[in-house]
């Protein structure tokens, strides 16, 4: 084996009593695309802070191009050519893609720009003018730009935050042609990290894999290692499950009427959306981020109250009512923003997991901690949740603790109307077995759910109806046996064929 561009070994790091980082060992390979794995909690991001000079391990070493570096800081990092995309889009909205392209002093193309430009937006199949301002991209757009910062700043390891999240299936597929060509014409070094095994084996050419902060798999091949075996070392062994659809139907529990809404800007983010989800039934969302997934939950649930069109839940229009008054209609609501929606931040997990109580005033005109805490025990037994101190601020919890607790709360009571927004999202295989399972169980006792996903496979599996929203519009509708994830994906850009 050739000496790896980059090399950690026995990194170590703590925060307070919890080992994030446990003795990792880990390195690179010039011009190959790598894949991490890890549950949440494992130790990814962790181990990419340090290796983009955010976090200062306690114990191991890092060699770059076989150099030991003795204090690996931010600006060193990218200096030695280690550059990141995270999640979220570091691009300044107002700026062209130009002045993004080119801000940072790093920016090797400042004499050949325009023929830089060309090549690269050639590559990633980027159909803008330079000059475009970034606030006028799509969002799949804005993460193609995300990555050239990367090329432009002469990153030769790039690190890649869950890249697809945001992607149509064929952005997805066109960024890994994307990647691949990065890495054999340019020789860039890439770390796909992702909770996707289909992407994992579509894009990578050899794997990592962590757990409990540890690295438990090495340098597997990706063309050799089966789906099966990556779970097991990521979690032990998780039984996938399928789901029938053949589930009694019976009457309309959600009605939406031609909903309109114009926001703050003017914009017309809904338009003449209209739609009904019956009792036993799953309609799911289809659509790229920014399409107006949002502003229809927040419609439909109360948040948001000045809206053209009607909202009925079992026949009784709530169009002018808040959410109190749809959740005593027996509605639920997962929202997409878990944190600062669905979870109040500051405050403890043991008032966060009583917030829906609080509405139906169960507990009396003074709170009692003793049934709190039942109630609390109750979800956390039932739901799997890890909360080592229930009076914590409910931001020590993981992410995907949190959604258990999101979600936990709110269905714990057999809702009639459920809206999940991106339910799973950022959760790990076994996370997302469980949710599945208990939305299924929710349809199963007559909830109707109106399910919004970016993820179409989780649609596949749960929906019995899908439609596709694009620019705020319904751009298709679909029955689950009759739909496939080309003519989907191809609706989610916007061509309804």
């Amino acid at each position: 084996m050739t000496v790896p561009i980059l090399e950690v070994k026995g990194i170590s790091k703590t925060f307070g009593k919890v080992k994030a980082l446990d003795s990792v060992d880990f390195y690179l390979q010039k011009g190959v695309v790598h894949g991490l794995l890890g549950e949440n909690g494992a130790g990814k991001s962790s181990l990419m802070n340090v290796l983009s000079g955010i976090y200062i391990p306690e114990q191991g070493t890092i060699k770059i191009q076989n150099k030991k570096i003795e204090r690996l800081n931010p600006e060193l990092a990218s200096s030695l050519g280690i550059g990141m995309v995270h999640q979220e889009f570091r691009l300044i909205e107002n700026f062209t893609i130009k002045d993004n392209l080119t801000l940072s002093k790093a920016n090797i193309f400042l004499e050949n720009f325009k023929e830089a430009y060309l090549k690269y937006s050639e590559i990633f199949s980027l159909n803008s003018s330079y000059n475009t301002l970034v606030k006028d991209l799509s969002v799949g757009e804005k993460q193609k730009v995300e990555i050239m910062k990367l090329i432009f700043k002469n990153s030769a390891i790039m690190l890649l935050d869950e890249p697809t999240a945001v992607l149509t299936p064929q952005e997805t597929s066109q960024l890994k042609i994307s990647l691949e060509t990065l890495s054999k014409e340019d020789e860039k070094t890439i770390v796909l990290i992702t909770h996707k095994l289909k992407e994992i084996k579509d894009f990578t050419e050899t794997i990592f894999v962590m757990k409990n902060g540890k690295m438990v798999a090495e340098n597997l091949q990706t063309d050799k290692v089966s789906d099966k075996h990556l779970i097991e070392l990521m979690m032990g062994e998780i039984k996938t499950m399928s789901f029938k659809k053949d589930n009694l139907k019976g009457e309309t529990k959600l009605e939406v009427q031609n909903i309109s809404l114009i926001n703050n800007d003017e914009v017309n983010v809904l338009k003449d959306i209209s739609f009904n989800i019956k009792s036993g039934e799953i309609l799911g969302v289809a659509g790229v981020s920014g399409n107006g997934q949002v502003e229809l939950s927040n419609v439909i649930c109360g948040i948001q109250q000045e809206f053209n069109g009607k909202v009925l839940i079992n026949s009784n229009d709530v169009s002018g009512k808040g959410v109190k008054s749809r959740k005593k209609l027996n509605l639920s609501y997962i929202p997409e923003n878990r944190l600062g929606v669905g979870l109040a931040p500051g405050v403890s997990v043991l008032d966060n997991s009583a917030i829906r109580e609080y509405f139906k005033a169960s507990y009396g005109p003074h709170l009692s901690k003793g049934k709190m805490l039942n109630y609390l025990n109750d979800l956390i037994k039932q739901f799997s949740i890890k909360a080592p101190d229930v009076k914590a601020e409910i931001s020590t919890l993981s992410g995907g603790n949190m959604q258990k607790l999101l979600m936990g709360r709110e269905l714990i009571s057999n809702p009639e109307v459920i809206v999940a927004a991106q339910p799973t999202r950022g959760l790990d295989v076994s996370a997302v077995e469980s949710i599945h399972k208990l939305i299924i169980n929710q349809r199963d006792e007559g909830s109707a759910v109106l399910l919004i996903s970016e993820d179409l496979d989780e649609l596949f599996k749960l929906s019995d109806r899908i439609i596709v929203l694009y620019e705020g519009r319904i751009i298709k509708e679909v029955d689950i046996e009759s739909a496939n994830i080309e003519s989907l994906g191809l609706a989610m850009a916007g061509i309804n064929e």
